[in-house]
């Protein structure tokens, strides 16, 4: 039987990697992966633990409220059909795995290679937290990156399709090679740490590089985790 500590970082991930997608795919090994539906949102997370097999969960968030009811969880290995989750107070829960044959899409095997950067920034989780918000507040769907070559770039909120739309903007300082005005769907930034209240914290950031191959990179100042989300067209 091996057993695995699961830490509250690693909880957190999940809790996030649940809102790109309620099934997950747990590979052997420390990396964790998930990959949304639509196939445009796709993250890895290199994690504390050192998961001894390869495991499928089907509702993730549904496990994550069974791990919720213990303190300090350790989780227990010992066949391929389940795993038991066990508190320090001798309390127990066998949840069992969901086949790999339903999962199997739920992470990515295979690595993203980004192409390069077009435009490169800087930004706090705080600040993404404020143009999540607007975006809701204003019922704008898009949110626009416009750079020019000498370094100034403009997050946009937005409706593409609505010209007397209104707009949120924030203004920062980065790396440029052109003039470009590239998009994506605000919900698609599902990014941890990113919260929708005040609250979020300026003491982490994200590193964000964005293709003209319609592709953008995230990744965070503190912890291993990368986003990969899809530019729209």
């Amino acid at each position: 039987m091996t057993q695995v500590k699961l830490t509250t970082q690693t909880c957190d991930i999940l809790r996030n990697y649940s809102l790109i997608n309620s099934s997950i795919l747990i590979r052997k090994g420390s990396i964790i992966k998930t990959i949304s539906v639509g196939e445009n949102i796709v993250s890895e997370y290199k994690c504390e633990e050192v998961w001894p097999q390869t495991f499928g969960i089907y509702d993730l968030p549904q496990f994550l409220m069974a791990v919720s009811l213990f303190q300090d969880p350790i989780l227990e290995f010992n066949n391929n059909s389940y795993l038991t989750i066990r508190g320090n107070g001798g309390n127990t829960c066998k949840y069992f795995f969901s086949s790999p044959d339903i999962t199997l899409k739920a992470a990515p095997e295979r690595d993203v290679q980004f192409p390069g950067a077009d435009i490169e920034f800087n930004v706090a989780t705080n600040t993404l937290t404020k143009i999540q918000r607007a975006a809701n507040n204003l019922n704008t769907p898009d949110l626009s990156f416009i750079s020019d070559p000498n370094g100034h770039i403009l997050l946009r909120t937005c409706d593409k399709e609505d010209e007397t739309c209104n707009v949120y903007e924030e203004n920062l300082k980065g790396n440029c090679v052109d003039s470009l005005d590239l998009s994506m769907k605000i919900e698609n930034l599902r990014l941890y740490d990113v919260m929708t209240s005040s609250s979020a914290s300026s003491s982490t950031s994200y590193t964000a590089k964005v293709s003209s191959k319609l592709i953008t990179q995230w990744e965070h100042s503190v912890l291993d985790l990368k986003y990969y989300i899809a530019l729209e067209p």
